[in-house]
């Protein structure tokens, strides 16, 4: 095939694709908007009910979040209170956050919870679910390994390289079926040599190594090069493996950093969040790992060729999720 012939063919292809262009119209397949629920509640902190709206993907940056709506809450089948809207002011992403909350109600250990939002031109959104008990975690304790090299280039820079280990028990209560999330962050200080800010921010630590986590990853992601275990917004589990039994958790991660002689140097912090969970919310967070951090088959669903992973969502007439949950949580300095 000669060059003269090569090129008018590809100038007939380009021609050809380019009449073939089409523009088509998506609003036939715009469906009616549902109200987005979406509230852990927690043992003895107030309840804060996050409402929205969904929203169709040709929509350019749309305002979601519902005001005006009726939230209602109700408690072992009784009515309590009419949740009272607020607007979360300075967070991130900077739009203002509508919530509804309850400045009475604490939740308590075996309450059934069920919240009803109504708007109109929304269908009624309505979910329940339970307060679980307390997880009973023990022995808490951050291990560091740290070693210091300094060397000389107009100023004297410290090399700081350490080996971390986040160590705990946690003790599961025989005869029913629970469940749990784990969440490891890390705070550092911003701002001048005076300043005492943290700020904290997801990590990931090798989840992996810890064989109760490892075994959630398949032998063909494994052999594939998959972690599968990445829990950069935590990570959640059920006693299958440890049922009414104490286990030891040993979460590990390598940090290396480096400053100058004459800064003051502010150590991470870290904090280890342990939540006992309800079922709902077990569901919710797992569809979540599974949908992050699902390897192979993850990828597979990606591109067409594998059944694509559904979030959970207990909420009735809408979509979000309602759960229950108890945290214990611990916070370390580090060296």
């Amino acid at each position: 095939m000669n060059l003269r012939y090569s090129i008018s063919l590809l100038a007939l292809m380009s021609f050809v694709f380019y009449g073939c262009e089409r523009e088509i119209n998506l609003e036939h397949l715009r469906p009616d908007p549902k109200l987005v629920l979406n509230c852990l509640a927690l043992q003895g902190d107030t309840l804060s009910v996050e409402l929205s709206r969904t929203w169709f993907y040709t929509e350019d940056i749309p305002d979601v979040y519902v005001s005006g709506a009726d939230v209602e809450l109700y408690v072992n089948d009784v009515f309590r209170e009419r949740l009272t809207e607020t607007k979360n002011e300075g967070g991130y992403p900077v739009d203002e956050t509508i919530r509804y909350k309850s400045f009475s109600y604490l939740p308590a250990t075996g309450d059934r919870i069920r919240i009803v939002a109504s708007k109109e031109g929304f269908k009624t959104a309505e979910a329940v679910t339970e307060i679980p008990r307390p997880c009973a975690v023990s022995d808490c304790r951050l291990i560091q390994e740290t070693v210091r090299d300094t060397s000389v280039w107009n100023e004297t820079i410290i090399y700081v390289s350490q080996t971390n280990k986040m160590q705990f028990t946690l003790r599961d209560e025989p005869g029913e079926e629970n469940y749990y999330l784990l969440y490891i962050r890390q705070g550092n200080v911003y701002g001048g040599d005076e300043d005492t800010t943290y700020r904290w921010s997801s990590f990931f630590p090798d989840y992996g190594s810890e064989p109760l986590f490892a075994v959630q990853s398949s032998a063909f992601d494994q052999i594939l090069g998959y972690d599968g275990v990445g829990g950069y917004n935590g990570l959640a589990f059920s006693d299958e493996l440890f049922a009414g039994k104490s286990y030891q958790f040993n979460i590990p991660w390598n940090k290396s950093y480096s400053y100058t002689e004459n800064v003051v140097n502010h150590p991470y912090r870290y904090r280890c969040y342990v939540y006992s969970i309800s079922r709902s919310y077990y569901n919710y967070m797992k569809s979540l790992n599974d949908l992050y951090e699902s390897g192979f088959t993850g990828d597979l669903a990606e591109i067409g060729f594998a059944e694509p992973i559904r979030i959970y969502s207990n909420v009735e007439g809408g979509t979000g999720i309602l759960g229950g949950g108890y945290l214990y949580s611990q916070e370390f300095e580090g060296e």
